[in-house]
């Protein structure tokens, strides 16, 4: 009885495959929902009742059908539109975890063989009972499609530009310019006349991604610089290809102390470009100086995330203002992470080093590198931070007078290693946060970090900042409304705008519609 019940409900066998993908869809959603709700109510408390009414939807024809309508056609739709749900809600949900593009880089092997196979395997079952229109037709589809595929990606042959992306670093008494270009090319920077290269060992770099140390004094006399690149789309050792060359000129200006210096600070964007710009804007033409304090990507996989961050940078300052990068958790992993220093603000000892700005302020740019130990399993046998850590504890004995003469003096680091967390013995580097409170201690006014994806003030002398005399800020996440909590969108974000005027610090988290969350003041 139950058995006749079922097979007049489920008559065909594309009624069971659409009822179990259907089935499939609702509980990946629930169960990767449990993770983002929260995420996504902080973003707004309709967003996850949309979401939800939208993700019932295709349940709700699939029982209409079953028991009414019987359409075929609209079991195929329905087996579609589910498929299509749930690619997307996934890349939704890796997105709110900061682990999309490491999906997509990581599974692309995955998905280029399941391309294959799918390939293969249409031409071996279904290619052969089609008609001989449709046979015509995939086939010249299939040509067409390989030709393309030849021409576009395998020699390049697309139009050249220059990204939108001309960033200047400033790293202890240089400027670091780097941008990026559509395709693999040279690249070169011209100030007043004289031309700076990126070359090595007289052979120019043919990358997509440049880097161009210059003297900081002279870029700031000339007050521009012009980019030069010219492509390269096949590089061989003899006869390469020569693309069309482009040269586009910037404004520049260094730091103007005369009506206060004003600083934006940003950690934790992981990708995200249009919040983290709109916040970071707040100065307006004002700006002196950006600092991106770490995890502005996810990982360092691909040569594309590293892009991103120019992108970033280049929305706030327009390639005209200096840019002082901080390297965070994750830009310790990946691919691409040992490379990383060649294409954004790095001294060549590493990701540590001074900024001075006159007499006004000193700032020391620490490497927290990595939260977690050598052995983690993460990442054995990769990670060797811990050599890292005892050169940079040296470098700053070695500049132990780093804030001296200055009237202000900032830590700048990605991790607030003064705070209880990083001295507790579950951090696996506590000794070490203790050894950089003992280093930096006497020549500090104030430390500005990230990591922790909120935005707080802790005073010393506090139950969170027990041992350092000095306070600390975090200062950035996710969010339009909340200090501590993120939300879902790429659109909400949360900065620290940072004025100093004579002897006073002014500090302000603003988010991306321009609004004062908090507000605090140091006055010495």
């Amino acid at each position: 009885m139950i058995k006749e019940k079922l097979k007049g409900i489920f008559g065909t066998k594309l009624a069971i495959v659409s009822t179990v993908i259907v089935l499939t869809w609702q509980i990946l959603f629930f169960a990767l929902g449990a993770a983002i709700f929260k995420n996504m109510w902080n973003s707004s408390p309709a967003f996850p009742i949309v979401c939800g009414i939208f993700s019932i939807l295709p349940l709700v024809f699939q029982i209409i059908n079953l028991f009414v309508l019987k359409q075929n056609r609209l079991y195929k739709y329905l087996i579609a539109i589910s498929v299509l749900f749930m690619i997307g809600y996934f890349c939704f949900f890796a997105f709110v975890l900061s682990k999309l593009s490491y999906f997509l880089i990581a599974g692309t092997p995955y998905f280029i063989t399941i391309g294959i196979i799918a390939i293969i395997a249409f031409f071996i079952f279904v290619f052969p009972n089609c008609s001989k229109l449709a046979k015509k037709i995939v086939a010249i589809s299939f040509v067409v499609i390989t030709l393309l595929f030849s021409i576009l990606f395998l020699f390049d042959c697309t139009p050249f530009y220059l990204e939108n992306s001309a960033t200047v670093f400033t790293i202890d008494d240089e400027y670091q310019i780097a941008f990026s270009t559509s395709h693999k090319s040279t690249g070169a920077i011209e100030i007043s006349g004289k031309t700076y290269y990126d070359q090595t060992n007289g052979q120019n770099n043919i990358s997509k991604l440049h880097k161009i140390t210059v003297p900081a004094g002279e870029l700031d006399r000339a007050k521009s610089y012009s980019i030069i690149t010219q492509g390269v789309p096949v590089n061989t050792a003899y006869l390469p290809s020569k693309g069309s060359t482009i040269k586009k000129s910037y404004p520049f200006r260094a730091v103007d102390e005369r009506d206060g210096i004003q600083i934006y600070n940003l950690s934790d964007t992981h990708e995200c470009i249009t919040g983290p710009a709109n916040a970071g804007s707040w100065f307006g033409d004002k700006l002196d100086l950006l600092v991106l304090n770490g995890d502005i990507v996810n990982d360092i996989s691909s040569q594309g995330q590293i892009a991103s961050i120019y992108k970033l940078a280049h929305k706030i300052t327009g390639g005209s203002v200096p840019v002082i990068y901080t390297r965070g958790n994750h830009e310790c992993n990946g691919s691409l992470a040992n490379d990383f220093g060649k294409y954004v603000g790095c001294a060549e000892r590493g990701f540590y080093y001074q900024v001075k700005i006159g007499s006004t302020l000193s700032m020391l740019v620490l490497d927290t590198n990595n939260d977690m130990s050598d052995n983690n399993h993460l990442l054995n046998p990769i990670a060797n931070f811990n050599a890292i850590r005892k050169e940079e504890s040296n470098w700053i004995r070695e500049n132990s007078n780093w804030g001296d003469g200055f009237t202000h003096s900032f830590v700048i680091s990605h991790m607030a290693y003064p705070l209880s967390g990083y001295l507790a013995d579950s951090c696996p580097w506590h000794e070490w946060a203790k050894e950089l409170i003992n280093l930096t201690d006497k020549q500090t006014d104030l430390a500005i970090c990230g990591h922790s994806h909120r935005t707080d003030f802790i005073e010393p002398n506090t139950e969170d900042n027990a041992v350092a005399s000095f306070p600390v800020l975090r200062g950035s996440l996710r969010s339009n409304k909340y200090s501590d909590r993120e939300g879902a969108t790429p659109f909400e974000f949360t900065g620290t705008a940072i004025e100093i005027i004579g002897n006073n610090i002014n500090i302000k988290y603003t988010n991306a519609r321009k609004v004062i969350m908090k507000e605090f003041n140091i006055t010495k």
